[in-house]
């Protein structure tokens, strides 16, 4: 040890008893100020009464210009600093001494007496100089504790405050890392026992001040991330983003503080840099926690926007990964910013708030072509010849939005997404179909066919429109389509029944029979029905107009036939070489006429002729010859339809079932869109005319 200048012989009595005195005299002191302290503060330590919080500005001023002098604003520096020893005391300062150190912000003068009050309490129990007096033992410990708190608070406090001191000034720095060294090098044979509530206990115990500044600085950067602001949540306003862009440029200055002041401040084995970027990843994590469950009602945007920042954005080059930042911060081994339970739900909201985005959508579409299109008089826009409207690109775009934004995020939500906008549609389509047929059965509006025609290109667009630009491939809703399109072509055809089947109920009647083979026959006003309905049918798409024109023209020979034998009636010899040249007539009529619409089932031709031959042929065999070419033509026609054919021309039932006998009616597989005597059902009554 180094002696003090003013230590007294060894040998010389008289001073020893002077000293004594001085001590006993320093000792009293201290008790009676111990005294009227715990008297004005109700069973509080006499260090409790001077307990408060200290300002930054106290705390930043110089130590080391400080101790230059003896005395410190009037109190007497008892340490003597011994060059390359330890400092040693000849005898620590009084509690409120001490006290007023912190206050004014000399923390590492304070440990050193708060340490040397320690070390003398402590060897004086050892003495077991507090037998007799045990409390006096526990009050003074308690001063000791409550000095360390008072201490430990400051050094919270800077924790809290460091990134917002001077960039220049590193002095409170290196001052608070000092402390922290020689508290950690003073306690070292204590460091793993932990500190005990009660304060006589605590002597002698690490104070463990390195993990309280990790511990505050984790607190202090919560705070600060709560404290950045939350835009007003208005509609449709993005306050998400806004308030994510309000924590990225925080975050960021701060990370660029710790990056390029705090950490030459503090010794390498501190690991500042790892220790801020843990501590905004925890507050990051707490935080968006916090917003989640704040917020139950997220919109679609909202979470878009948070999946995206957590998984793309937070450590990419514009955030945490930002060359600014590297290589301190390391953000390999940061694990994600939610708990995988919490980051699966998140998504799972989102694919539903896709799920009700869509929906609403597809209702918003409904109700504009309602109101602007089905209650308006209008026509359809026809650019060439075909029309079209913006249904098709409105579902394609919004379809392709979401695949888009939730491909960013990644391939499983994409699919996800698409998944739930497909089904979305495959529901859509049907209650589309139905809400607009209702409407047309209600008002039947004279634009009806065109909305119609409208509607099939749409669907038709929609499908190659996903296939080609999406590279979306569904056979659910390929299917969906597809019966939707059948319903609306049943839907066409029986308007276009119940306008014809006035006409067709006229066949083998007498004024068929007068107005044959004129301009004015029943079949040509027929077929002018069949011409005008079919107008707005040239503008589907060609494959689709085809399809429709072709089930048009089996309809016209399929109801011509159905009249010609539904009623089992025998035409007169005398009226049979007429009646088949009408129907042979009327058939040129029917073929000429939807050849020139654009039909493609010449299969249909010989149908009519047919019948009409064996209507007017006179030599039985013959007949019999005309049967079997015509079953050989259509193998779906049956027994029934031949007797009906030979009932028609006058047979007797022997007859008529001496031909059927010997024909071998087999049953032969036919192709479904070449069927034609299948789907005519007849009666069994018979009459004569």
């Amino acid at each position: 040890m180094c002696p003090s200048k003013n230590s007294p012989p060894k040998n010389d009595q008289s001073e020893n008893g002077k000293q004594n005195r001085k001590s006993f005299i320093r000792k009293l002191t201290f008790r009676r100020s111990m005294g009227k302290l715990e008297r004005s503060s109700m069973e509080e330590s006499a260090i409790s009464r001077f307990s408060r919080n200290f300002s930054l500005r106290n705390i930043k001023r110089k130590e080391d210009d400080d101790r230059t002098s003896k005395e410190i604003d009037g109190i007497p520096s008892n340490a003597v600093d011994c060059e390359g020893e330890d400092y040693v005391y000849k005898e620590p300062m009084s509690v409120m001494q001490i006290h007023q150190l912190i206050q004014k912000g000399h923390l590492l003068e304070a440990f050193r007496n708060i340490s040397a009050l320690e070390k003398e309490l402590l060897a004086a129990r050892g003495a077991k100089k507090f037998d007799d007096n045990p409390k006096e033992y526990i009050v003074r410990a308690k001063d000791v504790n409550m000095l360390y708190d008072s201490v430990s608070k400051e050094i919270q406090h800077i924790a809290e405050e460091i990134l917002d001191l001077p960039k220049g000034d590193t002095q409170v720095l290196t001052s608070l890392v000092a402390l922290i060294e020689e508290e950690e090098k003073t306690h070292a044979g204590a460091a793993n026992i932990a500190v005990p509530s009660e304060p006589a206990s605590c002597l002698g115990l690490a104070r463990n001040w390195r993990e309280l500044w990790e511990k505050t600085v984790a607190e202090s950067v919560k705070a600060r991330v709560l404290k950045v602001p939350v835009p007003f949540k208005a509609d449709n306003s993005p306050w998400l983003a806004m308030h994510l862009e309000h924590l990225e440029r925080r975050i960021t200055q701060d990370l660029l503080t710790v990056k390029h002041w705090l950490q030459k401040s503090f010794p390498q084995h501190y690991n500042v840099c790892d220790t801020y970027l843990n501590a905004f990843h925890e507050a990051l994590s707490f935080h968006l926690q916090g917003i989640l469950e704040g917020n139950s009602s997220l919109g679609y945007n909202e979470y878009y926007t948070l999946l995206d920042w957590i998984i793309n954005r937070y450590s990419s080059e514009v955030f945490l990964g930002h060359p600014d930042l590297k290589p301190e911060m390391k953000t390999e081994e940061l694990p994600s910013l939610l708990t995988p339970g919490l980051l699966a739900k998140l998504k799972n909201d989102c694919i539903n708030s896709v799920k009700q985005k869509t929906r609403n959508c597809f209702e918003n579409i409904l109700m504009l072509e309602m109101k602007e299109k089905w209650e308006s008089e209008e026509q359809p826009d026809a650019p060439q010849s075909q029309y079209h409207s913006s249904l098709s690109l409105d579902i394609q775009t919004l379809i392709g939005e979401h695949m888009k934004t939730s491909g960013n995020i990644s391939k499983k939500l994409e699919t996800a997404v698409l998944e739930v906008n497909l089904k979305e549609l495959i529901e859509f389509i049907p209650c589309f179909g139905k809400a607009f047929l209702e409407w047309d059965k209600v008002n039947d509006p004279p634009q009806s066919v065109s909305f119609m025609v409208t509607y099939m290109n749409s669907f038709l667009d929609l499908r190659m429109g996903l296939q080609e630009n999406l590279k979306v491939s569904c056979k659910e809703l390929e299917k969906t389509l597809d019966n939707e399109m059948l319903e609306w072509r049943k839907y066409f055809l029986n308007k276009l029944r119940l306008k014809t089947k006035p006409m067709f109920k006229k066949i083998l009647s007498q004024e068929w029979i007068l107005s044959g083979a004129t301009l004015d026959s029943v079949i040509m006003r027929m077929l002018l029905v069949v011409e005008e309905f079919f107008k707005q049918l040239s503008h589907l798409k060609s494959s689709m107009c085809t399809d429709f024109l072709n089930e048009v023209h089996k309809y016209v020979v399929k109801e011509y036939i159905t009249q010609t034998l539904k009623s089992k009636g025998r035409i007169k010899p005398g009226k049979r070489k007429d009646i088949s040249k009408i129907m042979a007539q009327d058939a040129t009529a029917i073929h000429n006429t939807m050849r020139h619409l654009g039909s493609s089932f010449n299969w249909l031709q010989l149908a009519i002729p047919y019948i009409a031959t064996i209507i007017g042929e006179k030599k039985k065999n013959k007949i019999k010859d005309y049967i079997a070419s015509l079953s050989d033509s259509y193998p779906d026609i049956r027994k029934e339809h031949i007797l009906a054919i030979l009932a028609l021309r006058g047979l007797s039932r022997n007859k008529r079932n001496s031909i059927v006998d010997c024909m071998a009616m087999e049953e032969l597989q036919v192709e479904r869109n070449r069927t034609l005597f299948a789907e005519i059902e007849l009666q069994t009554t018979v009459q004569c005319f």
